[in-house]
Formats: C-alpha cells, structure tokens, sequence
C-alpha cells in the first residue's frame, strides 16, 4: 500500500515492554523487545515464518555487526483472540545468506505479532535493525486492501470574535490561527489536528517558526486510529475516515468527530498563559488496536530535536509517561503537559529517519501485554494543560547574565531523555549512550526537583537509565560487539563506557538510592565492577583493551568519548573517569555499610593513582599525554579534557595540577584559541592521520574531532581550572562558553552540525545537539549555584 513514498504498509517495527518469561530468567524482569507487525485489514491465510541474518544494533561507527534471532514467538488473531502459532527458543546462527523456516499450518487470521525474544548479540534486548531485516512472513491475502478514503470535516462556525485579552486570532489557508502570550497555535478545518505550534519563551523569534512536522501529503497531527482486523479509520495518509463538524467560536475550536466506532469531542481552549484540551471518547463496543490516541502531536527534529520528560511506564508499547510531562524544545522553549483524570496518558516516540518525534495525549484506552491498544466500551473523559513553562531559579543574584540566560535556556535541554527507549539518549532524537553517563550524574543532581512527583525529580532520569544499563540495554558503545564470531563486550574496547557507568551507579548510591534498591541491585553492581576489574589486564591498577591498541596507522576507532580518534591500550581519560567512579563507588558501598568492599575499591583507586601519572605524564610538555599505545609509545595532543579531568579528580598533586593547567592555558594562548564562546577544542594541536580512524583522515586541522570547537566534555577543563584555584581564568573561559548556549548558537535541530565548530566558526559537527554539551552545567551550578547546587 506505499502510495506517493508515504510508507503506508500493513507491517510495521514497534518496540514494547515485556516481562521475562519463565525460560528468560537470565534477562531483566522488565526490558524492551522488537515486534514486527502485520495490520491486516481482513482474514489471511499465513504459512510460515522465514528467518536470517540482519543488522543488529548499531552500536559503533566502525562496524556493522549483523544479528540473528535465537527466540521468537509468533501470535495471529483469530476471532478476536492472540493464539500462539509458532514459537522456539535456542537457535542456532543461520548460515549467511540462508533462509531457516517455520511453519503456522496455514492459520486464517487478521493480525499478526511477531516478537523477536532474544538475539545472538544482545540477548533478551532485541534491536529494531533485526526486526527490519531478519524475517519474512508467507501466506495469502484473502481479503482485498481497502480503497483510499479520506474526508473533511463540516465547518459548523468560525467566529473570531469575542476573544480574551492577550489572545489574538486570523483565518488563512484553512486553518484557524492564534497568537497568545508566548507562543501561537493554528488548527486545521478540514481535519482534526494542529497545523501550527511556535514558542516564544526564550527569544521572541521562535515564534516565527513551527516546531510541527508537516506535509502537503501526510497529516501526522490529531486523532489516529488502526483497529486490528480492519483498515485504519484515520492515519497520516490515504485513510481519513471521518464525519462531523469543527466550530470556531472565539478562542475554543470544538471538534466532533465520528471516526470508525469512536466518537470524539475534542474541545480546545487558547489563553494567555497557556492551551487546555478536553477529550471525551464515546463507544459503544470494545476495539483492540494496533495504534490509538485522542490527540497526536508531531515534531520536526531538524528545527529541533525535541525530548519529553517525565515518569516513566513500563507496560505495552514503550514510550508512555505519568504525567505531567516538560516537552522541551531546545532553543526555543518548553511545554508542562498536565493530563487530569485517571484516562489521560502521555506517550512519546522519535522517528529519527522521518525527521519526527511525536506526542500522543490518550484518553481511556489501556495497553495490553502484546503492545495493542484496548478501547473499552463507554464514555471516557481526559483534561489536558499545555502550559509554557520556565526554569527555576537555580543561580545567586550576582551570577552574570550570560550565565543566568544560559542555564534559563539549557536547564530542560540538559536532561536528554527519551521514553520509547527507556532512559537518557544523546538526544531527543539520538541513541542510548551509557559514555556520558558521568556527564548526567554531574549534572542531574545538581538541578534539583523542579516538581512534586517522580516526573519531576531528575534523580529518577538518571535511576532508570542507570538500570538500562545494568540490565545490559545497548546503546551506543554499550552492549555486545561481535569479532570475527566471538562476542565481546563494548565495554572491553569502548573502555570509558564501563567507567562513565559506574561512575553513574556510584553517585547514584550516593545521592538518592535506598535500601531496596540497593539490595535489588547489589549483586549486578559486583558484577559490572568485576568486569571492569578484569580490564586491568597487567595488574597495575589501570584497564586496558586488548581490542583497540592505539597504534599509530591502524586506523582503529577509539577506547573513550573522542571516539574517531585512535585512543587505546592505556586511556588517559578513560582512567581518570574510572578513578572517579572507583571513589563514588566506594563511598555508596560504605554509605550502604558493605565497608569491606568499599575498602578493596579504595585499594584498587590507590593503585591505579600510583600507576596513572608515570604511565601518561610527558615530560616534553609538562602534561599528560591522552594514550599510551600497546607499543609503549605516548600519544600527546595537548588534551584540554583529558588533562582537565585527571587535575580535577585529584590524580596530581595540587600544586603539578595547577602547573599543568597554567601551560595548557598558555599553550591556548599561543595557538591563539579563537573565542571559547563556541566551544573549546579537545585538542590544541592537530593529530595527524595515523592516528585517526579512516572516516576522520584527510581533514585540516579544526574539523570535528581534530581540533573542532565544542561545548561537550568541556566542563572538565572548567571544573580543573576552579579545582586549582585559577578562578579568574576559570570563570572567563566559564562565562563565554554560557555565551554561546545563551544564544542557542551551538545546539540546534537534527543534523545541522552546530555542536561542533571549525577556528572560522562553521559548523562541523553532524547532530546539531549532544547531550555532554551540557555538562558545562556542572561548572555553572558549581561556581554560581545556590545553597544545594554547588557540591563538587
């Protein structure tokens, strides 16, 4: 059914939340797994099941790892009930190229759910990629395809008079459109949905562009409704199976709509501060399915990559969210989402490769085990707020503006958090990377409740992506990698993952962990550091990867952050982070009374200390060099970061750390460091090819990873200079780099590359946004937090 490259198909990819069976007891109790979908809109006769080898979970730029399913389960609908009609556990690899086939015995049903349960890399977390590539289903249409059907609504009134103070409104192109306070709002005519969404509250220009996805040939806003076993009733295109009216009487747009056996009244309100939305769902019979909600709300990442914060469910189809929600706009505002009444529900998805990231407001409908939805018979009601909303004050009176209009617009962009993947993202429309987790340990405890509830807490972001990545959720360079038919994991080559991570777990146990949770988690906390402790692969305290050696012409990819560029063996950042963890660690095992194993943390920290400065100091410098390659020869680039977070975690003595801050300084001076207000080079000097990957070779020096200007991993440079008491230097190169996040010059929508910055000042990055940008705000909570911001 792909009309006008609209990708209207009847199979889908969908991730839900499922409970460890009695066969996955090695899994978490709760992970996300992968469905491939088949909506059909009538009976089938289907066959049996194909299965091969596939992408797997991108977890790494420098390979593709391809996948294959171990377990699955298939489902079909038969009058109305899921029946099992194939399940196995405990394949085998599937030669390459080679079909493995199962048989259905030719059931006719009118759905089909195909759960891909485990995998041959990632076990119970099944990636998306697998369930694209690695199957396919045969059978026989015995139904035909419903024709294409979309109508419009009846204009019932559209009177704009009469509106309240503040609130302005015009008619134009279909739509009706308002302006409010800090934001305006359009509503289509023909159909219910929005066809117009700006926000003002952090520059006025922001009004003048639509956050919305739009397309002269899918609708992706408003109701949406797929009944399993039948055609959808309205969908983005070719189904818009509707009757009713819309009215417009001065600041309310009242839409009654009739679609399929739902009937909506989806009444809006525009005021001064802020939209309210009344929902009543009416039905006279139950409805499973595939896709429902009253109100869908879809965003285009390349103005801005949204994310949408708030307590996470886990249950049906992922993405759902106890309200209230802060949906964050970054460099232009965010939205509080208040749902009222035990019917209304939040979900959030991203759609990276169709630019969009959407939000569903829902009215009484519950998600079922097999991720559909269940509309029940009756008469549902919901309220909905949507409220601009502010930042709290978090910084003393004295702070400078720069500073204060940085944190006002950075402060809901920091948390990147992504509900349909279960945890903190790089962002809104990126993938899971436990490598910063250090970065929103620092950051997140520091911001504060900003509101009662566990939506509110940022602790409770960091506790769930915490436990995504104990219960071994993959990310990006987390998870498991696949060499040559062996399994390893990431963390053995991407060696600051592991370190970033427990670095999160330790200040996790420190700042907001109970008993339960650590009794639940000990014993997968062990685990995690016994791996790490068996990275020290020569037993001075340090860890090494056996996989990426830092040899100069290997053109390998990276053990830290920095990952095109050919850090290995021994990592100077990857290091210092571990020392840091090592001692959080250690503090939330004593805070927990395990004082023994606190005591063998501590001695193990004690041995990486007297090993780390011989090992990475340069005597031709005056600094630490960033690698020592498994040929014994260091690798020195004038690391800003590098030197900036071994000085900070206390790896030098006071008085070496301020020397070596004081020459990088000067050395920034010489090489005459354009303004930092975009950013601060990881490295001073360029690094020649033989040390880069292959996709970063050729490059002049200031392009991306090689001497690029960025926000990310630069409050280590920061936090060093305050740690050895430069503060005036500190708080110079401090407040222009507020400068640039004050303007929203350095994040900005999905690919436009401003999160990194050539010495000419063009942008030469690829997201547009990266979460450790904004652990600069540990520096700024630091230096000019009030009381309960300012722990170091």
């Amino acid at each position: 059914m792909g009309d006008l490259s609209v990708g209207n198909r009847l199979d889908a990819v969908r991730a839900v939340w499922t409970e460890a069976t009695d066969s996955e007891r090695e899994y978490a109790k709760t992970r996300i797994i992968h469905q491939r979908v088949v909506r059909l809109t009538g009976l089938t006769r289907v066959d049996r099941l194909g299965l091969r080898r596939a992408q797997g979970y991108h977890k790494c730029g420098s390979g593709v790892d391809e996948d294959w399913v171990t377990a699955f389960r298939v489902l079909g609908r038969r009058d109305g009930v899921w029946v099992e009609l194939a399940a196995a556990e405990g394949l085998e690899r599937p030669v390459d190229g080679s079909w493995t086939w199962f048989e259905l015995g030719g059931a006719d049903v009118d759905g089909v759910i195909v759960e891909l349960r485990g995998c041959g890399i990632d076990r119970g977390w099944t990636p998306w990629n697998l369930a694209t590539g690695a199957l396919r289903l045969e059978g026989e249409r015995r139904t035909a395809l419903a024709p294409r059907l979309e109508r419009k609504l009846h204009v019932a009134a559209c009177d704009l008079g009469g509106l309240p103070e503040g609130v302005e409104a015009s008619r134009e192109d279909g739509c009706v459109r308002y302006r409010a306070g800090d934001y305006t709002v359009g509503f289509r005519l023909d159909r219910p949905g929005l066809s117009w969404l700006s926000l003002g509250t952090e520059t006025e220009a922001g009004l003048a562009q639509n956050l919305l996805w739009t397309s002269p040939i899918a609708f992706h806003q408003g109701p949406q409704l797929r009944p399993v076993g039948a055609a959808a009733v309205v969908a983005p295109t070719v189904r818009c199976v509707i009757d009713g009216t819309v009215a417009v009487k001065g600041n309310e747009v009242v839409y009654d709509v009739f679609a399929g056996d739902q009937h909506y009244r989806l009444a809006w309100r525009v005021r001064k501060d802020g939209l309210e939305l009344e929902v009543e769902r009416t039905a006279t019979v139950d409805t499973e399915a595939w896709h429902a909600t009253a109100w869908r709300m879809a965003f285009r990442n390349s103005v801005s990559p949204t994310h949408a914060i708030g307590a996470l469910r886990r249950e049906g189809e992922t993405g759902g969210l106890t309200g209230p929600v802060w949906l964050n706009a970054p460099g232009f505002g965010t939205w509080r989402i208040t749902p009222t009444g035990s019917e209304a529900d939040v979900r959030c998805e991203s759609w990276r490769k169709e630019d969009r990231n959407v939000v569903e407001l829902q009215v009484g409908q519950s998600s079922t085990a097999a991720g559909t939805y269940r509309l029940p018979a009756g008469r549902f009601l919901g309220r909905f707020e949507l409220r601009p909303e502010r930042p709290p004050e978090r910084l003393r009176d004295e702070a400078p503006a720069a500073v204060k209009r940085a944190l006002a617009r950075t402060f809901f962009t920091a948390p990147t958090f992504r509900a349909d993947i279960g945890g903190l993202s790089n962002s809104g429309v990126s993938m899971p990377c436990p490598i910063c987790m250090d970065t929103w340990s620092a950051v997140l405890p520091r911001l504060g409740r900003w509101a009662p509830g566990p939506g509110g807490d940022p602790m409770e972001l960091l506790r769930v992506t915490v436990e995504r990545w104990l219960e071994d959720g993959p990310g990006y360079a987390a998870g498991r990698l696949l060499h040559h038919g062996r399994l390893n994991e990431a963390d053995d080559e991407y060696l600051m993952t592991g370190a970033a991570a427990l670095r999160g777990v330790g200040d996790y146990l420190n700042e907001a962990a109970d008993e339960t949770w650590f009794a639940d988690h000990e014993t997968i906390i062990r685990s995690k550091i016994e791996a790490a402790r068996a990275r020290d692969l020569d037993g001075d305290g340090l860890i090494e990867s056996p996989y990426r050696t830092g040899v100069s012409g290997t053109a390998q990819w990276s053990t830290c952050w920095l990952d095109v560029t050919s850090f290995g063996w021994k990592d100077a950042w990857a290091n210092a982070i571990l020392h840091g963890a090592l001692r959080s660690l250690a503090e939330g095992f004593r805070r927990f009374g395990a004082t023994g194993t606190a005591e063998e943390l501590e001695a193990w920290q004690a041995r990486l200390r007297a090993s780390y400065r011989s090992t990475f100091w340069n005597d031709a410098t005056g600094w630490l060099a960033g690698w020592r390659c498994r040929a014994g020869r260091l690798h020195d680039y004038a690391f800003l970061p590098v030197n900036g977070c071994a000085v900070h975690e206390g790896l030098l003595s006071a008085d070496e750390g301020r020397a070596v801050m004081e020459r990088l300084l000067a050395e920034a001076e010489r090489v005459k460091l354009p303004d930092p207000a975009l950013g601060l080079p990881i490295n001073l000097w360029k690094i020649p090819d033989e040390d880069l990957a292959d996709i970063m070779q050729g490059y002049p020096f200031g392009y991306y990873q090689n001497g690029g200007r960025t926000h990310s991993q630069s409050r280590h440079t920061i936090m060093a200079l305050y740690a050895v008491g430069l503060d005036r230097e500190a708080d110079a190169w401090l407040e222009r780099l507020c400068v640039g996040l004050a303007e929203a010059r350095v994040f900005g929508g999905n690919q436009s590359g401003v999160d990194w910055r050539d010495w000419d000042d063009r942008p030469c990055g690829y997201e547009g946004l990266l979460t450790d940008q904004f652990g600069i705000l540990e520096a700024i909570l630091y230096r000019w937090g009030r009381s309960g911001t300012t722990s170091a």
